[in-house]
C-alpha cells in the first residue's frame, strides 16, 4: 500500500475508532483488498481464505473503538487476519477435511517391509564382500567413507593409488561372489 492511502487508512481508522460510522467504507475499501490477499497468501488460495478474510474484517469493524491512534492501521488489521488464518488452519486440522501435510511426507519416508528386507540383504552382502578383502583394504576403504580419518603419514598420491587397488578389488570379490 502507498504511503498516501496508508495514511489516509490511518486517518479514517482513528475516525471510525472515534464513531464517525461514514468511516466505515473508507476504512472496508482501503482494508478488503489488503486482507483478503494477505489470507489468500497465508492459505495458499485455500476457500477458508475469504472465510478467514470476512472474519478478520468482522473483527476490525467489532474492535475499531479500541484501535490505538499512534498504531498503524494496516499493521493493526493484517494481525487480526493472521490470527484468522491460524484458527482457520487449526479448524481445518480438527476437522480432518485436509489431509495434514506432515503425515504424506512422514508416509513416504516410512521404508514398506519388502524396503527394509532389501536394505539389510544388501547389508549382509557388503559385510561378507568387506570381510572377504584384506585388513589394509579395508582401513583405506574405511578411510575413504570417513574423509579425513587416513594415515598422515601416507601422501595424497600413495593413499589414491591404495584406494584405487581397494576398489578394484572389492569389486573383484563382489563379482566372485555374487557375480555382475
Amino acid at each position: 500500500m502507498e504511503p498516501r492511502a496508508r495514511s489516509l487508512l490511518n486517518a479514517s481508522m482513528r475516525r471510525l475508532a472515534d464513531g464517525d460510522r461514514a468511516a466505515f467504507d473508507p476504512v472496508y475499501a482501503a482494508l478488503w483488498p489488503a486482507i483478503s490477499a494477505f489470507c489468500r497468501r497465508m492459505l495458499a488460495g485455500d476457500a477458508d481464505a475469504e472465510d478467514a478474510a470476512q472474519q478478520a474484517l468482522l473483527k476490525v469493524f467489532d474492535r475499531a473503538s479500541s484501535f490505538d491512534p499512534e498504531a498503524d492501521a494496516l499493521t493493526w488489521a493484517l494481525a487480526i487476519a493472521a490470527w484468522e488464518c491460524r484458527t482457520a488452519r487449526r479448524r481445518r486440522t480438527r476437522s480432518r477435511e485436509a489431509p495434514d501435510e506432515h503425515l504424506p511426507s512422514l508416509a513416504a519416508d516410512a521404508p514398506t517391509p519388502e524396503d527394509a528386507a532389501i536394505a539389510r540383504d544388501l547389508d549382509d552382502a557388503a559385510r561378507e564382500v568387506l570381510g572377504a578383502l584384506g585388513e589394509a583394504d579395508r582401513e583405506t576403504l574405511r578411510a575413504t567413507l570417513l574423509e579425513g580419518d587416513r594415515d598422515p603419514t601416507v601422501s595424497g598420491a600413495a593413499f589414491r593409488k591404495r584406494r584405487e587397488r581397494a576398489f578394484s578389488r572389492l569389486r573383484e570379490a563382489w563379482r566372485r561372489i555374487y557375480g555382475t
